[in-house]
């Protein structure tokens, strides 16, 4: 016979429980016995008791009567279940045809596990014990009140078809034997506990029972007490921890008619702790690495193109690889925004030093143009280098040449070519003023939109 206490906790530790109370539960029943035969044996067989007093041999007569006793007590009782089962159909409800049957519903959870934010989805193991009434299995009785029976027994008398609607699958356990216990009183009470595993693939996280069958008219569920769902304290989730729980009744209507719905839903709040080292603290320092450049030499381009690159392909790795492992939504999450910030932030950080490339080539090209001097026979000639030389009005002559051009080009030809425009003003920025610039801007950005986004979120 397996035997189940009320009061179940975690899949390991309910095992030494169950064998500790049921230990108790027999001593007792022993001692009871005991001294009922003894009262037994000291009132019919008075004398023996004396004589047995005396030589000192009354311990072999209590044990034969206590043996006795036990027999024919566990007699009456099988006789007892033989005759409710006789009397009992199984297929018919309670109070059939009558007002419909009241179901007692307390739920006590022992783990909630693997919650999936892909797949939507999570794991919750708990006992799922139902309390009704059964007129047809009560029995008139001042000694045996109530009858903790077993397993076998549940498939001769009628139990509601409880069910979760949006279950995925569920199963019982059944080591070292099926996890489940029946209990009967004299009132025909009746207490049915199962322990099960149940997974939830909706993103809110709710636990639905309802009848499959059975309609108002036959069945009608509360929750017992105001202590129905109970959720263990030793539950610990890696990524999540509950903030709350709460349960309500409620009738649905379906094609089929209206049937009787409880509902309990579960309040889960991520713990950052595990993202801030596993997303938020990598993206960061690659931030930080990506400004590595600014104090670098200007002409180790190699050095700097390096960092911007990698910089920005490890970040794009850690944005892949963090969307892959979180449901495709359509709207923005938190996460999404401070990936994305650090993304640009890291393309910027490239972006500055190809500005400062082209820069130092405006600057090179500046220190270095292509000269050309007016000769005595009114043409400009070309020049390898820079010297100081005049068209005749002490004003210097700097033009764009071909390739193709001759080394000679008539002065003439020229002068109607040759404008003045004024240069922009950020052509005038030295490269080492955008470094300086860089060094001093990205950290502040950075860290003014952290205070902005901790701030935010944290108080939502």
């Amino acid at each position: 016979m397996a035997l189940r206490p009320d009061h179940a906790h975690s899949s390991d530790f309910t095992s030494v429980t169950s064998h500790r109370q049921m230990f108790f539960a027999l001593s007792s029943i022993d001692i009871l016995i005991g001294f009922s035969v003894l009262q037994y044996v000291s009132s019919k067989h008075g004398r023996a008791m004396k004589f047995y007093e005396k030589t000192g041999e009354i311990s072999g007569n209590m044990e034969s009567g206590s043996n006795d006793y036990n027999k024919k007590y566990e007699k009456n009782i099988s006789e007892l279940l033989d005759r409710l089962i006789a009397s009992h159909d199984r297929r018919i409800r309670p109070n059939y045809g009558g007002p419909p049957i009241e179901v007692n519903i307390t739920a006590h959870i022992t783990t909630i596990s693997s919650i999936t934010e892909v797949s939507m989805d999570y794991t919750l193991d708990l006992y799922l014990r139902q309390i009704w009434k059964d007129p047809r299995l009560a029995w008139e009785s001042d000694v045996q009140s109530s009858l903790t029976i077993g397993v076998d027994m549940v498939k001769s008398i009628w139990t509601p078809d409880t069910f979760f609607p949006n279950e995925k699958k569920s199963f019982f356990h059944e080591a070292t034997s099926h996890n489940s216990f029946l209990r009967i009183d004299n009132q025909g009470n009746v207490l049915r506990s199962v322990r099960l595993t149940f997974p939830l693939d909706i993103q809110e996280c709710s636990l639905e029972i309802e009848s499959y069958g059975y309609s108002t008219r036959d069945i009608i569920y509360h929750w017992n007490g105001r202590r129905a769902v109970i959720i263990d304290e030793n539950v610990y989730l890696a990524h999540f921890s509950i903030a709350d729980h709460h349960y309500v009744e409620r009738i649905i209507s379906l094609s089929t008619g209206n049937y009787s719905r409880l509902s309990a839903y579960f309040t889960f709040k991520r713990n950052i702790g595990f993202y801030l080292i596993q997303i938020y603290l990598p993206s960061s320092l690659i931030v930080v690495i990506s400004w590595v450049s600014f104090w670098l030499n200007r002409e180790a381009v190699q050095a700097r193109v390096a960092i911007g690159v990698t910089t920005v392909l490890t970040m794009t790795t850690l944005m892949t690889s963090t969307n892959a492992t979180l449901p495709k939504v359509s709207y923005v999450k938190s996460l999404d925004i401070y990936l994305g910030i650090c993304f640009f932030i890291v393309f910027a950080s490239l972006l500055e030093y190809a500005a400062i490339g082209y820069l130092m080539k405006q600057k090179r090209l500046k220190a270095s143009p292509v000269q050309y001097h007016e000769t005595s026979d009114g043409v400009l000639e070309r020049e390898d280098a820079w010297r100081d030389v005049e068209n005749g009005r002490g004003k210097r002559v700097q033009i764009k040449i071909e390739p193709q051009m001759d080394q000679t080009i008539p002065l003439l030809s020229v002068v109607s070519s040759i404008s003045y425009t004024s240069k922009p003003a950020w052509m005038s920025i030295r490269p080492s003023q955008v470094d300086l610039f860089s060094r001093f801007a990205f950290p502040t950005f950075f860290l003014l939109f952290h205070l902005v986004y901790w701030g935010f979120y944290l108080n939502i």
